[in-house]
């Protein structure tokens, strides 16, 4: 039935660790995903994060998991696996009975896998973050990266199917030990980013009134490896030109202390709901990023389907989402000069600018958000094929290493917990509000 696809309606369960209000790429990939699974009839159960999720389509239920903050990230839910976790997604797994579970691979995919077993649901995930070069950035100790080492090589085994977002990333994990058998077809909402979306009032603002400037924008989490650095001083060397920085984190402060007209950097922290990123979007000159470990890129989509082209790294997902010289720049990772080379050639000359813009818009025409469930639950009939095909003993082997790797995780954290909250530094939870 999975895999007939359309001609059958499912009951899929879905954790997302990112669900508005939080803003930023997997948010708005899975916002978009949960309303054409409803739009096309199938019933979805919401496994997330948020006290108080928002711009959800009508789900057939929603079930709120505990979280943890961490003092490097302290507006960061961080999924938490306990007892409490466990037994939640039991009673709601027990409950629906979905034909399949889809979970953003994080720290409790290996509970779902585990209860998915006990109740013989599929259980798939997909990667979007690269855990290990987070980690490596923030100079993370052994013990920290063996963890993650571990625990990525133990969800490939365990869980029915893994994918991820862009054929790079999928080979960076292969090397790590973590094979994906999957690249899901990505996404972006091209009537909700449109170039018909520009406002001479957003464009004024975002350059203290000077229209003419040249505008960089970038969007995103405000953080140490998003190198943001980098791209504040290629755009500083360059005459009339504008950076406006869009987003939160835990480095925003350091870049607040630069807004202002005298350094042409604007930055008033916080995060935006679709409708005003399109308008800063389709009313910028150049979407601009200096981050080296994107898996995807999807601001670079979403700048695409507003006809704006981008400079970024050469790194990673850019370069599975960018086609240098044509719809954008590929600069040298980290490499201040060879930032500010492109964005002046496209400062230079508008003719060219609006080129790469048209090119950026056509080569997303095709990647609607059906398209991508339609790629969906192909994939969702290939995790339980593979389900099948292991049968009793499979899941046998993979009960006994998950019965090891569970508790093993929940002890890590409580430890971790236990350090935090010793040491006075464990960030205070708030009710309500936007996160990164």
């Amino acid at each position: 039935n999975i895999i007939r696809g359309y001609s059958y309606h499912m009951k899929i369960a879905i954790y997302c660790h990112s669900i508005a209000p939080s803003i930023d790429g997997v948010c708005r990939r899975f916002t978009g995903i949960l309303h054409e699974l409803i739009a096309q009839g199938h019933q979805v159960i919401l496994f997330t994060l948020e006290e108080a999720p928002e711009e959800l389509p009508p789900l057939l239920d929603i079930i709120r998991l505990d979280y943890l903050l961490m003092p490097a990230y302290p507006d960061k839910r961080v999924a938490k696996p306990d007892f409490h976790t466990y037994f939640s997604v039991w009673r709601a797994l027990r409950k629906h009975r979905p034909d399949v579970v889809h979970v953003t691979a994080d720290g409790i995919s290996q509970i779902f896998s585990l209860v998915g077993l006990y109740l013989a649901i599929p259980v798939v995930a997909s990667f979007h973050t690269d855990i290990l070069d987070l980690l490596r950035s923030h100079n993370a100790n052994f013990f920290q990266k063996f963890c993650i080492t571990f625990k990525e090589s133990v969800d490939s085994f365990v869980l029915d199917s893994c994918a991820t977002t862009s054929s790079s990333f999928a080979r960076k994990l292969r090397k790590q030990g973590l094979k994906t058998e999957h690249i899901i077809v990505t996404g972006v909402d091209t009537a909700k980013f449109n170039p018909n979306k520009k406002q001479i009032d957003v464009r004024k603002e975002l350059t203290f009134g000077n229209i003419d400037g040249f505008l960089c924008v970038y969007v995103g989490r405000i953080s140490k490896e998003k190198r943001l650095d980098v791209m504040v001083d290629a755009v500083k060397s360059i005459d009339n030109a504008y950076l406006a920085i869009i987003g939160d984190g835990p480095s925003a402060g350091t870049y607040a202390a630069m807004h202002g007209p005298e350094n042409r950097i604007y930055c008033r922290p916080r995060f935006l709901d679709h409708d005003e990123l399109s308008q800063i979007y389709a009313s910028s000159d150049v979407h601009v990023s200096a981050s080296e470990f994107e898996t995807l890129g999807n601001t670079v989509l979403e700048s695409f389907a507003c006809q704006v082209p981008v400079v970024v790294p050469r790194t990673q997902g850019f370069c599975d989402t960018v086609t240098h010289d044509m719809n954008g720049f590929l600069f040298e990772p980290g490499d201040r000069d060879s930032a500010r080379g492109y964005l002046l050639k496209l400062k230079d000359d508008s003719r060219l600018c609006a080129k790469m813009g048209a090119k950026g818009r056509s080569s997303v025409a095709d990647k609607s958000v059906s398209r991508v469930i339609e790629d969906l639950i192909k994939w969702y009939g290939m995790g339980a094929a593979r389900r099948k095909r292991r049968g009793a003993y499979g899941a046998g082997i993979r009960i006994c290493l998950l019965v090891f790797s569970v508790p093993f995780a929940m002890a890590c954290i409580a430890g971790y917990e236990l350090v935090v909250n010793l040491l006075g530094i464990a960030p205070p939870k708030k009710k309500s509000g936007k996160s990164n």
